[in-house]
């Protein structure tokens, strides 16, 4: 699998961390459903820094269970409730400890709500991992 980051001229540089485009040959490709700061028991933190945190490392264990890791993301789409600009710093610094480099192309959307009233964040991604040379799958996924 071979993960290109493209870099266009005449174009605007990237804002944040984030690429404008990745080109990906090879490989198999995992989409993750949007991802929220839940916690294993069903409760959620007030606190919106909080679940951010929360949604990044269930991201990390969605990732793990279908053998691909965060370096693997080439795309994320990032939902927020709350004004960004008042989230903006927490969310870049919380987002850098998953992406360091080679960075998925990204979309944020401010939204008025989501399927929960107590939802702050939400998070979805799509990774590109190397193709299985194996029928074994790991023990976590399963096929739909």
């Amino acid at each position: 699998m071979h993960k290109q980051i493209v870099e266009p001229v005449g174009v605007y540089p990237p804002t944040a961390d984030f690429s404008q485009a990745i080109r990906v040959s090879g490989g198999d490709l995992v989409f993750v459903s949007g991802i929220i700061g839940m916690r294993p028991d069903g409760s959620m933190p007030t606190d919106t820094r909080e679940q951010v945190e929360l949604a990044f490392a269930n991201l990390a264990r969605v990732l793990e269970a279908a053998g691909a890791t965060p370096a693997d993301v080439v795309k994320v789409n990032v939902f927020v409730r709350d004004d960004f600009r008042l989230v903006r710093d927490d969310i870049r610094e919380i987002r850098g400890r998953y992406f360091t480099h080679d960075f998925p192309v990204s979309t944020l959307v401010q939204v008025a709500g989501f399927a929960g009233p107590e939802y702050r964040f939400e998070i979805e991604a799509i990774a590109a991992v190397p193709s299985r040379t194996d029928a074994a799958e790991p023990a976590a996924a399963r096929s739909g």
